[in-house]
């Protein structure tokens, strides 16, 4: 009988260990930010810029596709920039400079040097976009006085303004 109450007697079981749930690795919470900069020194690199430049398609609409579009109150210059930016700088108190490929488009200017400088340091920065706000531009503003709409082709200094977005992490505060 030994043999047999082996076969069918309930089987001991060793409980098997339940696994402790993974906590996910704390990720600090963060906002998304950007920051917007002239660039300085544009003007020594202009015959590069306009080489990378484009025709701003909108700058070509009349009068009345600008305000069909809904475009009317906005400057539309006439060159507009995309490409991935890149900002390098030498250390010390070297400007930092913007490259678009291997074209240096502009510095950041003398008082945001140490803001942009902890920026690329911190490696928080997701992106970079550079645009064209200045140059020949037009305009279409509505008078509602007049119930008007004056159509203006005026010219603004040439300038270049970069936009970098980065995370921000949000500090908790430990109470104890």
């Amino acid at each position: 009988m030994g043999i047999l109450k082996n076969l069918f007697s309930k089987k001991q079981e060793e409980p098997t260990p339940t696994p402790q749930p993974q906590e996910e690795p704390k990720r600090p919470k963060g906002i998304i930010k950007t920051q917007r900069h002239k660039l300085d020194n544009v003007e020594a690199h202009m015959e590069e810029i306009m080489e990378l430049v484009e025709e701003n398609e909108d700058y070509k609409l009349s009068k009345k596709e600008i305000i069909e579009s809904g475009l009317e109150d906005e400057k539309i210059y006439e060159y507009e920039l995309s490409g991935k930016i890149e900002l390098l700088f030498g250390g010390g108190v070297e400007p930092i400079q913007a490259f678009m490929g291997d074209v240096c488009i502009g510095e950041i200017k003398k008082g945001s040097r140490a803001k942009v400088k902890k920026l690329i340091e911190s490696g928080s920065i997701q992106k970079i976009e550079a645009e064209v706000s200045g140059g020949n531009y037009k305009i279409v503003r509505y008078d509602s006085g007049r119930d008007k709409y004056f159509y203006d082709s005026l010219e603004d200094a040439f300038c270049i303004t970069i936009e970098i977005t980065y995370r921000e992490e949000i500090k908790e505060d430990v109470k104890k």
